[in-house]
């Protein structure tokens, strides 16, 4: 934008200038909120973790880049009350300035509600603790899991959050934050039977079972992954019906959540 990296423009190019300023960060406010047909916001459960984390940076750059225009145009105006005080578009050129600023306060807070990329991606665990799988297993064996809602693989690929916890024997373990509840999901789980002549062979079964939901606490969030798996375990567990396509995009969700965490 032209006149605002230090140049002295006119008292009519300052108002002009804000107001392009204006009409550019509403645009972008649609964008950050995820508002009409050019919505973008940053979102962990439909980008991997280097696609968020390129969004989140660009929106960032360009969120400043606008405050310092602001910030230029804020100067001129200093200036014209300093050298002209009188001048007819002074007013006028100060409410633009309030017009944009106020957008960019909304357009500021707006972005800082979204969470931005961890720095420090932490190491998954990956941990021969058999009772997670062998309770799955024993349920899946015994038709003792009950249903999950029709409507649960949706809720988990709509989750307001998700967590690769980590993975326990062969049972991948996911938390999964609605508001202020969570819940676990858990995918996969292996099998360990024996053929006519004696010998075990190991079959591992992409089923998804999901656990009741309970308080999202800042206490449950400061949770080990060990310490998540002994919570779990004390849970309620049903089987989420996954076939076909919808296996499928849990999958793929599973894989987005898993990127943003190392995977030993």
């Amino acid at each position: 934008m032209p006149g605002t990296q230090g140049q002295v423009m006119g008292d009519s190019e300052i108002i002009g200038t804000l107001k392009a300023l204006r009409s550019e960060m509403f645009d972008l406010l649609s964008q950050v909120a995820g508002k009409g047909a050019a919505a973008g916001r940053p979102s962990r459960r439909t980008m991997d973790y280097e696609a968020y984390r390129r969004t989140f940076e660009a929106y960032s750059a360009k969120i400043d880049d606008c405050y310092r225009r602001l910030a230029a145009c804020y100067a001129q105006i200093d200036r014209v009350y300093r050298t002209n005080p009188n001048s007819p578009l002074y007013k006028p050129m100060t409410q633009a300035y309030l017009d944009a600023k106020a957008v960019f306060d909304n357009l500021k807070s707006t972005f800082n509600a979204i969470e931005p990329p961890d720095t420090l991606r932490t190491e998954a665990v990956a941990v021969a603790d058999r009772r997670l799988n062998e309770r799955i297993a024993t349920s899946a064996r015994t038709s003792s899991l009950p249903p999950a809602p029709a409507e649960a693989a949706k809720d988990i690929i709509e989750s307001d959050d998700s967590r690769f916890i980590g993975n326990f024997d062969s049972v991948e373990m996911f938390l999964l934050v609605k508001g202020d509840m969570a819940c676990y999901v858990m995918f996969g789980w292996k099998e360990v039977t024996t053929d006519d002549t004696g010998k075990p062979s190991e079959q591992f079964h992409l089923s998804v079972v999901r656990s009741e939901m309970f308080p999202f606490t800042p206490a449950v969030r400061a949770l080990s992954p060990a310490q998540h798996l002994e919570n779990a375990l004390k849970l309620k567990i049903a089987a989420v019906d996954a076939q076909g396509e919808v296996l499928s995009n849990l999958s793929e969700f599973f894989a987005r959540t898993k990127s943003y965490t190392r995977v030993n």
